[in-house]
């Protein structure tokens, strides 16, 4: 049977155990995304973990950090040539006041200007703001992966018609709404995450046992086998990253 696990969007550094769970991670060769939550994680972490031949440190600014640590940016713009991979970053409007709300935009604003024209590869969060991410996205000329997406149709059209990709996670498997976004992404724009530790039996330990229930999903969701399957999401994550 042909293999091949990835991870477009987990949290390495959440993990106590976070030297092991890159070991593991690489001993399974495993093509994974390990996204940063600030700059300053990404500086920490990035130097010492430079020779993973499968794990790539991205550089991060989550959303919901933006306002307690917005002076981070100009270390944002220091960092940025030094990885292709942005992320996690993005917005999040799921609980935010309208002045959050705008020094988001202002910094999702920044980063995309310091990202144009440099190949790079976005991890990006959209929570209760699709619209308003997509609508910051256009013009963007490098690759794009909406994160765990829970937004809007009429967005989510619009990113497949601009060529972005979708990580999707196994406890998206689980909700009506995570069920119906993935019926309306196809096969050739489909990316695997776990965004552990958050999502369901990630917490305490990290494994790979979501790529197989994602991939039986898939499977049975595109009437194809699973090797195809597997094969055209490795083919997905070489398009992202060529």
């Amino acid at each position: 049977m042909f293999e091949f696990n990835m991870d477009a969007h987990m949290h390495f550094d959440l993990y106590e155990n976070r030297d092991e769970v890159l070991e593991y991670v690489e001993s399974k060769k495993s093509y994974t995304i390990a996204v940063t939550n600030l700059p300053e994680l990404f500086q920490k972490y990035s130097k010492k973990y430079a020779d993973n031949k499968f794990v790539k440190i991205a550089l991060g600014f989550h959303p919901e950090l933006v306002e307690e640590y917005k002076t981070q940016q100009g270390l944002f713009r220091e960092l940025v040539d030094e990885t292709r991979f942005i992320g996690e970053i993005g917005l999040d409007f799921s609980n935010t006041s309208d002045k959050e709300k705008n020094n988001q935009m202002v910094i999702f604003k920044n980063i995309l200007s310091w990202c144009t024209n440099k190949r790079k590869i976005l991890s990006v969060h959209s929570r209760a703001a699709s619209k308003e991410v997509i609508s910051i996205l256009d013009g963007f000329n490098g690759k794009v992966i909406l994160h765990w997406y829970s937004g809007r149709i009429v967005d989510l059209e619009t990113a497949l018609s601009r060529g972005y990709y979708f990580s999707i996670n196994h406890q998206m498997l689980e909700s009506e709404n995570g069920r119906r976004i993935i019926k309306k992404i196809p096969v050739n724009r489909i990316l695997i995450e776990s965004d552990a530790p958050f999502t369901k039996g990630m917490k305490s330990e990290y494994t790979l046992d979501f790529n197989e229930k994602v991939y039986l999903y898939l499977v049975n969701n595109y009437n194809q086998k699973i090797d195809v399957v597997k094969k055209r999401i490795k083919a997905n994550f070489a398009e992202v990253i060529k």
